[in-house]
């Protein structure tokens, strides 16, 4: 079983590599040939890794190290790309931010406390909220509603944006498993995940939102 396990994570950090790279290109060639706004195509990007991360880390993680191993991986080659401005379709926004390596790293640290407390929900809800809300959030807010700053270049209208977007997810996901809204724990995580991506600056609600969200359900679980 172990050599399957093995065998499984050798396969998924060579096959979520490369796949990662390929969407990277893909990215640059929006940006560079197509002329796609940076905001769209960093927002692909984003949205497409976690997506994927919340489909097959799972699948092919059994063992939790490779999927840190993975992490970590991307985490120095996105940090090493911002600073050398290689990839402008990531990282080519006015603001300061980095946002795409500390995806990485909050990606793996979900994941690592879901495998720990023995809950895919804690490693599923967060990224589905941070694939999702945050996202939303940004274009309402930077894109296509024109609102009063809050915080830190964070508007009104992404943060309510985030916040009914989170809830209603948190809403259908809690329906669809225990056949009820849970509508007290789903508004505290909606809550405290909009609270945490108004206040993290340069990126780092990538790795604070995913955490923030998992905090809660670990808490939930032992109440």
């Amino acid at each position: 079983m172990n050599m399957n396990y093995h065998l499984l994570g050798l396969l998924g950090l060579l096959g979520l590599t490369v796949g990662y790279i390929l969407l990277l290109i893909f990215c640059e060639f929006l940006n560079r040939k197509m002329k796609i706004d940076t905001e769209y195509t960093r927002k692909l990007s984003h949205v497409a890794s976690v997506l994927s991360a919340m489909f097959l880390f799972p699948v092919f993680f059994k063992n939790v190290g490779y999927a840190l191993g993975l992490s970590a991986l991307f985490f120095v080659l996105l940090m090493v790309a911002n600073v050398k401005k290689w990839l402008p379709s990531v990282d080519g926004v006015e603001r300061k931010t980095g946002g795409s390596y500390f995806l990485a790293f909050g990606i793996g640290a979900t994941y690592l406390i879901s495998v720990f407390f023995e809950n895919s929900m804690v490693f599923t809800l967060p990224l589905l909220i941070f694939a999702i809300s945050d996202p939303l959030a940004g274009l309402m807010g930077g894109k296509w509603v024109k609102s009063s700053e809050i915080y830190g270049g964070k508007t009104i209208a992404g943060s309510l944006t985030f916040l009914f977007s989170a809830l209603i997810i948190c809403l259908l996901f809690f329906n669809s498993v225990y056949d009820n809204p849970m509508i007290a724990m789903s508004l505290m995580i909606a809550l405290t995940a909009t609270v945490t991506e108004l206040i993290s600056t340069r990126g780092t609600d990538n790795f604070t939102i995913p955490l923030s969200v998992a905090s809660i359900l670990v808490i939930g679980q032992f109440l």
